[in-house]
């Protein structure tokens, strides 16, 4: 029998069109969701005021493997770099294989701006908070989604969100008529620490539900050391449903794994003495001395500590394996996977 070889024409059409195809599946795979939110000048603002109403979008992915009953979701918050190669291509596929849908949401193309590691007055600060929110009414209305579990990670900037989202005068003041609802769990990654302590009423204000903080042991962008105080305090006041890491050398965004870098002109608050905020009056007092820090000394007060440079990144996938290990035994034992 003559055996018949194909041609090299014949080759390279077929791998094309495999790229093709495989191209054409991936896309459905990561489908591109809009959605409405809000935007807010400032974190004074999210607490009380009413958003201008806006669109922001995400890309959304199922479950590797079929799903019995409603689908469980996890928001995913990017960094100050924006949406980042790990965020969708790691993150949701990670979480997808857990048997969640993933929503990364992307906070910074819809507004104009690429990134804010340079300047985080680009956008504000409330943003990835506020499209956190959005995004838990956007995909609670979805009637494939389990409402009551929806989780939230998120990376720096969006570490940030992933413990704001958890305060509840934010979440009843942006949600207003949805304010029943909330995340199931809370998974914040090398966030700042420096001035995200909000207290109402000497609590935390916190809506109770479990949080996995995850931070760098040698993290010179947002220090692991400025957020003691925050989880101490988060631990005493809700017992066992807080639980943190800090992991010894790794550096900010440790989840990388293409080699570590240095952003000169990235701004850092590592210098500053950690503040905390009163939700009710909006005073703010320098946490290791208790003394007040009035509206009209802060600028005074960050023009001293404010610096630029920090190195992000890691060689190897050394921590971000410690933080899947660490991230899956988290939703075992609060039991939002078998």
């Amino acid at each position: 029998m003559q055996r018949i070889v194909p041609s090299a024409t014949f080759r390279r059409a077929a791998c094309s069109l495999a790229l093709f195809l495989t191209s054409i599946n991936a896309a459905h795979a990561q489908e591109k969701v809009f959605f409405p939110s809000a935007d807010f000048a400032n974190m004074y603002e999210m607490s009380r005021a009413k958003g201008t109403p806006t669109q922001v979008f995400g890309y959304l992915t199922m479950p590797s493997n079929s799903v019995t009953g409603k689908i469980p979701v996890v928001v995913i918050a990017h960094g100050s770099g924006g949406i980042e190669k790990k965020d969708r291509e790691f993150w949701a596929p990670y979480f997808n294989k857990l048997g969640f849908a993933a929503l990364v949401v992307d906070s910074f193309t819809p507004r104009g701006v690429t990134r804010t590691v340079d300047d985080q007055s680009l956008v504000s600060r409330a943003a990835n908070t506020v499209d956190a929110f959005y995004a838990l009414k956007f995909l609670a209305s979805d009637s494939r989604f389990d409402r009551n579990k929806i989780g939230i990670i998120g990376f720096s900037r969006g570490g940030t969100a992933a413990n704001h989202t958890a305060t509840m005068t934010f979440r009843n003041n942006v949600l207003r008529e949805n304010k029943d609802l909330q995340f199931a769990f809370h998974i914040p990654m090398y966030l700042n620490c420096s001035d995200t302590g909000y207290r109402k009423k000497n609590s935390f204000d916190k809506t109770g539900a479990p949080m996995l903080f995850l931070l760098g042991g040698k993290d010179d962008y947002t220090p692991a050391a400025q957020c003691n105080g925050l989880l101490k305090g988060l631990q005493a006041e809700y017992k066992n449903v807080i639980d943190y890491r800090v992991y010894e050398g790794a550096n900010h965004s440790f989840d990388a794994d293409n080699g570590v870098k240095y952003a000169a002109m990235a701004i850092t608050g590592r210098n500053c003495a950690v503040v905390e905020i009163d939700l009710e009056t909006w005073s703010k007092h320098i946490v290791a001395s208790n003394e007040p820090l009035p509206a009209e000394k802060e600028k005074e007060f960050y023009k001293s500590c404010v610096a630029r440079g920090a190195s992000y990144g890691a060689y190897n996938t050394k921590y971000r394996e410690m933080a899947t290990k660490d991230i899956e035994a988290f939703l075992r034992q609060t039991s939002f996977i078998d």
